[in-house]
């Protein structure tokens, strides 16, 4: 898929000196965390991105003209203790994720111009290592596109129509259809 950039974001890439910048917006039930890879806090979108969080690495993102799900992983370390029951108790699976790239000014470390998005997904598994006080997170996120294999099984029943859409009775008398002999055009 092609990417376009703004001008701002264009031009950067003809400097001799580039400092590309990373953010990470994962959207727990609890609240949104809002991370960056730069050693400062920065601005973007009217939230505050943490900078110093302890990403320590985000795995290549792989594109192709297939039409395929892939996925990245995000390695955060140094994670405090703190912190660490927030991760093993949140609720994560199939929260939103999204990352972005942008790049920072060198001479006052400010944005050139809004980060675009390079991956979206939802997050598929979180897996906490503890190392004494600190701890690593490992999140994989998947591309939405994951999705597709999974199977939808669902059947025209009252039960089943009953479980999307309580108190409904469309489907009530569907049952007695099925060995229902029906003569169509003919009299009884």
């Amino acid at each position: 898929m092609s990417k376009t950039l703004v001008t701002a974001n264009s031009n950067v890439l003809d400097d001799s000196v580039i400092i590309p910048v990373h953010f990470i917006k994962i959207e727990y039930t609890s609240g949104t965390l809002y991370l960056n890879t730069s050693d400062r806090d920065i601005v973007f979108d009217s939230n505050t991105y943490v900078g110093g969080s302890g990403i320590a690495n985000i795995s290549s993102i792989e594109e192709s003209q297939e039409l395929q799900a892939s996925g990245i992983q995000l390695t955060i370390s140094g994670v405090s203790s703190s912190n660490v029951s927030i991760a093993l108790t949140e609720n994560f699976k199939n929260k939103d994720a999204t990352l972005f790239l942008g790049f920072l000014n060198t001479a006052n470390y400010t944005l050139h111009a809004d980060p675009f998005i390079i991956f979206k997904g939802k997050v598929d598994t979180q897996n906490v290592q503890i190392d004494g006080d600190t701890a690593t997170i490992v999140i994989e996120i998947e591309n939405r596109l994951i999705d597709w294999e999974r199977q939808r099984i669902s059947r025209y029943t009252n039960n089943d129509q009953l479980q999307k859409f309580s108190g409904d009775v469309g489907l009530e008398f569907i049952q007695q259809l099925v060995e229902k002999e029906l003569f169509w055009g003919v009299e009884n």
